[in-house]
């Protein structure tokens, strides 16, 4: 992997154990949300963003959407003081994630793949997250 990417990587695992990356208007979900995450419904992403793995009301849409517009403007504040692209900081903070936050039981997807649910063990993460995690 790139060495620029490695150093977004150790910088959004710096940002999310301080909080600084997620913060909470883009953490915060409802207990819709919660729910829809909890029934596979919704998940999180290797792209940095929550996506839709099956049906949900619209107002459950709605707030996903709304949680992925706050976690965009993160990434792209974090993005200009890096002088990095969005889309670096959005997978980079994907891989950690991915690796840190997905419970057992919760769905996730992987680029454009299949929503898959994560079980006792570790995601398998994409090769550009091998060392960001």
């Amino acid at each position: 992997m790139t060495r620029k990417f490695l150093m977004i990587a150790a910088t959004a695992a710096v940002a999310l154990t301080t909080g600084m990356v997620m913060t909470s208007p883009a953490r915060a979900q409802s207990g819709a949300v919660a729910t829809a995450m909890a029934s596979g419904s919704v998940g999180e992403q290797a792209d940095g963003y929550l996506g839709i793995a099956g049906s949900v009301s619209d107002t459950v849409r709605q707030e996903v959407e709304s949680i992925n517009i706050k976690r965009r403007a993160v990434y792209t504040d974090l993005a200009g003081k890096r002088g990095v692209t969005v889309q670096d900081v959005a997978a980079a903070t994907g891989c950690q994630t991915l690796s840190s936050r997905v419970k057992p039981g919760q769905v996730y997807r992987i680029g454009a793949g299949a929503w898959q649910t994560k079980g006792a063990g570790p995601i398998a993460l994409p090769g550009y997250c091998a060392t960001a995690g």
